[in-house]
């Protein structure tokens, strides 16, 4: 059986391929200056940091919506 893939695991699994994409690869070293600063800091870092934020943001979205599971586990209060 196939498995199939709701529109909403695509644009997880597509976030996240670009977030690390966007951290490892060697658009990295478009980044990899310490001038302009922002907000006193080297863009290097602000780079790393804003992507490590969206890939945070991500994960917390895909861990609240069970992404992983194969089918939403009831919310009942028995178990």
């Amino acid at each position: 059986m196939m498995k199939r893939f709701t529109t909403r695991k695509v644009a997880i699994y597509g976030s996240m391929l670009f977030g690390f994409f966007m951290l490892e690869s060697p658009m990295i070293l478009m980044a990899n200056k310490i001038e302009p600063m922002v907000m006193g800091t080297p863009f290097f870092l602000v780079w790393n940091l804003v992507w490590w934020g969206f890939l945070t943001a991500v994960f917390l979205y895909a861990y609240l919506t069970n992404w992983g599971s194969a089918k939403a586990p009831s919310t009942g209060g028995k178990r």
